[in-house]
């Protein structure tokens, strides 16, 4: 059953982030997008910082792929209009994060507290109840009007949190999820990049429910005017450069910016996929071949064998062609790949060095980088904002040239003829002059026989 604003013209929203420093909100999140999609609403998630999620379940509960904002990267224009571009066809759009600070910056990234007030969001807090002894509480956050309480040990301890919460904070609780370890552990062994079982999110759903006061919600919520928004940056061009992108996707590489593939297909190219793992060949007359983030290392040994594509992929090249690859994509890319056992699989050999595992990958860093060459993605001098993946570590190779000025991020951006690899995930709705040149590349395509000799 759908509630009165689920049709409103006002975009329905609101904000849900932790206030505790490194606790997890996101078992309660699935808990809560469960609950709405009960309620028959469809929602649309959004993270607020522009990189790729460790679980992937917002998709499972909504139907909907996760969406990206970010304050550091976009400004308060083109954040409104990937906002409102992105929410149009769902009836709530929730954008989740954590409340740590107003500014972005390089050493932060973006932050909820930005988009709050670029987006006029209404603010729920996740509060761990497990950190909670008597009135000793976290600094109470500003401008919240909500609560959602994770971790409670029983119906006392939660009326017990409720009480102090209330009466010291003076901000309502909504709905609570209770510790159940063994739920959790489940949930917990589920590897990074995996979707839980549906199960699963059921169960969370079941128990988030007996604490949830929809009631509540739908008054935080209330009849409030979106921004004005007058971006055009997602109007259609009809004439535009026609161009085919074909996108690779599969279980190995699934990581995009949804905004990014949509905007590439507002002007004019046509966005195709394929797949590394199962297809022999590029789709017909393809121009540029998109590489995204994924998990390579778990598919290594079908990528490996599937040498169609790879031979495939490097005649694109050879005819004069461009390759964008990232993360994952870069990796599949160089001459091996390591998977997690420590074997090195021959994947693409565009680029000569090989890709390894990062043993302690840190979570995705805000990086500003400068081109100091030319590429057909941008020109010297060019500065792109993006997240950098600490998954993998290119091993040194002289043949390996390096677009960025910074020495500490040389090989961030890689290249190689009209191969261009990169270990920031760039959100090019976010900067679209980027975007241009895959339209307009700026690099001549001359036709030469072996491109795998030739560095630029």
């Amino acid at each position: 059953m759908t509630v009165g604003w689920a049709g409103m013209s006002q975009l329905p929203r609101v904000a849900v982030g932790s206030v505790q420093p490194g606790f997890d909100s996101q078992p309660i999140l699935w808990a809560l997008l469960e609950v709405l999609r009960r309620r028959g609403l469809q929602v649309q998630s959004f993270l607020s910082r522009a990189w790729f999620a460790k679980y992937l379940e917002a998709g499972t509960v909504t139907g909907l792929n996760p969406r990206h904002l970010d304050s550091w990267i976009m400004s308060p224009e083109a954040c409104r209009t990937i906002f409102r571009h992105g929410a149009e066809l769902a009836d709530l759009a929730l954008v989740e994060g954590e409340f740590s600070g107003i500014n972005g910056t390089q050493s932060s990234g973006g932050t909820l507290e930005c988009l709050c007030q670029w987006l006029d969001l209404p603010r729920l807090a996740v509060v761990d109840a497990t950190r909670i002894s008597g009135c000793r509480l976290p600094d109470r956050p500003e401008r919240i009007e909500g609560l959602l309480l994770d971790g409670v040990f029983d119906d006392r301890h939660l009326a017990q949190v409720t009480t102090d919460l209330e009466a010291l904070w003076g901000i309502p609780v909504l709905g609570a999820l209770e510790l159940r370890p063994s739920l959790r552990a489940a949930v917990a062994s589920t590897l990074r990049g995996s979707r839980l079982p549906r199960v699963l999110l059921q169960e969370l759903g079941s128990h988030f429910a007996r604490h949830w006061q929809a009631e509540h919600f739908d008054h935080v919520l209330g009849r409030r005017e979106f921004p004005a928004d007058t971006g055009q940056l997602f109007d259609t061009d009809p004439g535009g450069v026609k161009l085919t992108v074909a996108v690779a996707y599969d279980d190995a590489f699934n990581c995009y910016f949804p905004d990014t593939l949509e905007l590439l297909e507002s002007r004019g190219a046509t966005v195709i996929d394929f797949s590394p793992l199962r297809d022999e060949s590029l789709p017909p007359d393809t121009d540029i071949v998109y590489l995204g983030c994924g998990r390579p290392e778990r598919y290594a040994a079908v990528l490996e064998e599937n040498h169609c594509i790879k031979a495939a992929l490097r005649s694109h090249l050879r005819r004069g062609n461009r390759v964008y690859a990232e993360g994952g994509g870069l990796a599949y890319l160089c001459q091996q790949l390591e998977t997690p056992d420590g074997r090195l699989r021959r994947m693409v050999g565009v680029f000569p060095t090989t890709a390894r595992l990062s043993r302690k990958p840190t979570p995705p860093v805000p990086v500003e980088v400068t081109l100091d060459r030319a590429n057909w993605l941008g020109h010297a001098g060019a500065r792109l904002r993006g997240y950098r993946n600490s998954s993998w570590l290119l091993e040194p190779a002289d043949a390996l040239a390096g677009f960025v000025a910074e020495p500490d991020r040389r090989y961030d951006i890689v290249g190689t003829y009209q191969a261009v690899g990169s270990q920031l995930h760039l959100n090019f709705a976010a900067q679209p002059s980027f975007l241009h040149h895959f339209f307009y590349p700026h690099l001549p395509r001359p036709q030469v026989p072996d491109p795998w000799s030739v560095v630029c």
